[in-house]
C-alpha cells in the first residue's frame, strides 16, 4: 500500500460500528437508510456539512421511466446508445429497470416533484433522451432529493470528518482513519462504504463542490482497489464562469428549448449532429469547443426561445436566473455566454452489481464507483438514479457479506508506512487542476498527456499535503489510462487518435500495481 499520511504507528482514540458509510450525498445517505431499516448500526461522516455534497448542487432532475410513453426498455437503449459501446447491459438493466422502483421510494419518503394541476407528475427532456422522462423540482432537483433523504435517515451524521487513510490487513477492511475537527480517530467497523462523490473537482474550471476533490477514490486505489474507465471524464456544455469560478446552467434549459449561438448569432449544432443542442453531452462539448475555435469567439446559449413557448424561464428556473442577473446578465433580454467544465467523473472504484469492491468489507457507491451503467457517457440524469438504485443494492449486498464478516478488531494495528517524499517542493490543489485541464481535458495528446505525467509525478513525490497529493496520484491514474486508449470514444478524445477503434472497445482497468511502476 501506499498512505500518505504524516504518521507510523500511533495509540489514538477509537471507535466502532457497524457499517461506516463515508458521505453524505444520495448514494451514502440511501445504503445508510436501508440498512439502518435493516437493524444495523451505521455512522456516516462527511467532510463539510451534511448538506454539502454534488447532490445538492443537482440542477436537472432523475430520469426515470414513469411516463405513459416510457419503458425501462427504452430508458436502457437511450442509456445504451449515449454510453459510446462500452455500457454494462446488467448494470444498465438494473438502474432503469429498479429505478421506478426507488423513485417511487423517494415520492413516498415525502420528496416533492414537479406536478401539473391535475396532480400528475410532470417530465422535462434532456440530451439524448427519446422521451421527457427527467422527474424533476424547479432547478433544485438535488436540493429536494437531500433533504428528503437526510429527514428520513435517523442514523449518526459526524460532520467535519475527512477520511485519511482505510484499515485495511491482507486485503481485508477494517475501518478508516479519520480526521475529525483536527483530530485523528480510528473508525473500526466490518465494512466500510466509500461515497465519496466524483472527482471533477480536481479540474480548474469544475461544477462540482471543493469537497469533490476525488479522495476516496485514491485513498482506495492506494490501498489496493481496482479502479476501472479512469479516463472517461464527463465535461458538460454549458456553464457559466467568471474567471475560474463556475456554475451550471442545466441541460434541461435545452431541454425546454434554449439554444447555442455563435458570436455571429448563428445557431451552429445542426452542423454536428442531427439532434442539434440535444445530442449526447461529449458531441455538444466538443462541437462547441470546435465553433469557438473556428469563429474565434465566445458560445453563447440562448434561453429566449423558452418564452416564446410560453414558460416563464424566471419561474421554470429559479435558481440559474437569479444567479445569472447576480453577475449581471439577464436571460431574457440577451444570450449568455458559456462555456464546457468538468462535469462528472465516470470512471472510479470498480464494483460488481451489489457495489462490491475487490477488498472484502469495502464497498463502493454513487460517483465514486463505477458500475459500468454509463459506459463512455454518461446519459443526462442517470446519475441521481445511479445514486438511488446502487445505494439500495449496497446496502442489500452489505446485509448479505456482514453475517460473514469479522467483527473482532483485536489483531489490527493502526499502521502507515509514509511514502517518502523525493523532493523538498511543495504545490497547491490548483497547480493539479490546472495540469488536469490544460493537459487532460476536453481535448487530449500523446504530448499533453505526457507533460502531465511528469508533473503529476513529481507532485505526487513531493512534500506537499495529502490532499494535494491525493489528487496528484488520482490525476496521474487518469492521464496514464487516457494515455493507452489510443482512440476517441465518449467522453475521452485524443486529438492524435480522433476516432473510435473496435479493438479498444473494451473498460479499462488500473490498479496498485500500475501505479507503483511510476511511484
Amino acid at each position: 500500500m501506499i498512505s500518505l499520511t504524516d504518521f507510523d504507528v500511533l495509540d489514538i482514540p477509537s471507535k466502532t460500528t457497524e457499517v461506516l458509510v463515508v458521505g453524505s450525498g444520495a448514494a451514502g445517505l440511501f445504503t445508510a437508510i436501508v440498512l439502518k431499516e435493516l437493524g444495523l448500526k451505521v455512522s456516516v461522516i462527511t467532510k463539510s456539512k451534511a448538506t454539502e455534497s454534488s447532490t445538492s448542487l443537482a440542477q436537472g432532475g432523475i430520469a426515470v421511466a414513469l411516463p405513459e410513453e416510457d419503458s425501462p426498455e427504452l430508458h436502457f437503449k437511450d442509456t445504451l446508445k449515449a454510453g459510446a459501446g462500452l455500457v454494462n447491459t446488467i448494470t444498465a438493466r438494473i438502474l432503469t429497470e429498479e429505478g421506478v422502483k426507488r423513485v417511487i421510494d423517494l415520492i413516498r419518503w415525502g420528496a416533492k416533484f414537479e406536478r401539473d394541476p391535475k396532480g400528475f407528475l410532470k417530465f422535462t427532456k434532456e440530451a439524448a433522451h427519446s422521451v421527457a422522462r427527467i422527474v424533476y423540482k424547479g432547478d433544485r432537483t438535488g436540493e429536494e432529493v437531500e433533504k428528503t433523504l437526510l429527514k428520513r435517515f435517523k442514523g449518526e451524521i459526524i460532520e467535519g470528518a475527512t477520511l485519511k487513510e482505510l484499515i485495511v490487513k491482507e486485503n481485508r477492511c477494517y475501518g478508516a482513519l479519520v480526521e475529525v475537527k483536527g483530530k485523528l480517530t480510528a473508525f473500526y467497523s466490518p465494512v466500510v462504504v466509500i461515497a465519496t462523490g466524483g472527482a471533477a473537482g480536481i479540474y480548474l474550471k469544475n461544477t462540482n463542490p471543493p469537497t469533490s476533490t476525488g479522495d476516496g477514490i485514491s485513498i482506495a486505489l492506494r490501498w489496493g482497489a481496482l479502479l476501472q474507465d479512469l479516463e472517461f471524464v464527463q465535461f458538460h456544455p454549458t456553464a457559466f464562469c467568471d474567471k475560474d469560478e463556475c456554475f451550471l446552467i442545466s441541460e434541461a434549459v435545452r431541454g425546454e428549448g434554449a439554444v447555442l449561438i455563435d458570436k455571429q448569432g448563428r445557431r451552429f449544432m445542426g452542423d454536428y449532429h442531427h439532434l442539434w443542442e440535444l445530442a449526447p453531452r461529449d458531441i455538444v462539448t466538443r462541437a462547441i469547443e470546435t465553433q469557438k475555435e473556428l469563429t474565434k469567439g465566445e458560445i453563447f446559449l440562448d434561453m429566449r426561445p423558452i418564452e416564446k413557448r410560453g414558460i416563464d424561464i424566471y419561474k421554470r428556473f429559479p435558481t440559474i436566473t437569479r444567479k445569472l442577473k447576480e453577475k449581471g446578465l439577464d436571460p431574457k433580454k440577451e444570450p449568455i455566454p458559456i462555456t464546457p467544465v468538468a462535469h462528472y467523473y465516470i470512471g472510479g472504484v470498480k464494483v460488481d452489481t451489489f457495489c462490491q469492491t475487490n477488498i472484502k468489507g469495502l464497498f463502493c457507491v454513487g460517483e465514486a464507483s463505477c458500475t459500468g451503467a454509463h459506459g463512455a457517457n454518461r446519459l443526462a440524469s442517470n446519475s441521481l438514479l445511479e445514486c438511488i438504485v446502487f445505494g439500495n443494492r449496497a446496502a442489500y449486498g452489505i446485509y448479505k457479506a456482514f453475517n460473514y464478516l469479522s467483527r473482532s478488531f483485536n489483531e489490527v494495528r493502526v499502521r502507515a508506512e509514509k511514502l517518502k517524499p523525493r523532493n523538498s517542493k511543495t504545490f497547491q490543489l490548483k497547480e493539479v487542476k490546472r495540469i488536469m485541464w490544460e493537459k487532460v481535458g476536453i481535448v487530449r495528446s500523446a504530448e499533453k498527456l505526457t507533460g502531465a505525467i511528469e508533473r503529476l509525478s513529481e507532485i505526487a513525490l513531493s512534500n506537499s499535503n495529502w490532499q494535494v497529493r491525493n489528487s496528484a496520484i488520482l490525476g496521474l491514474s487518469i492521464a496514464i489510462s487516457a494515455m493507452r486508449r489510443e482512440e476517441s470514444r465518449g467522453g475521452h478524445f485524443r486529438s492524435d487518435f480522433p476516432y473510435e477503434r473496435e479493438d479498444f472497445k473494451f473498460h479499462s482497468n488500473f490498479s496498485l500495481e500500475d501505479l507503483e511502476k511510476l511511484l
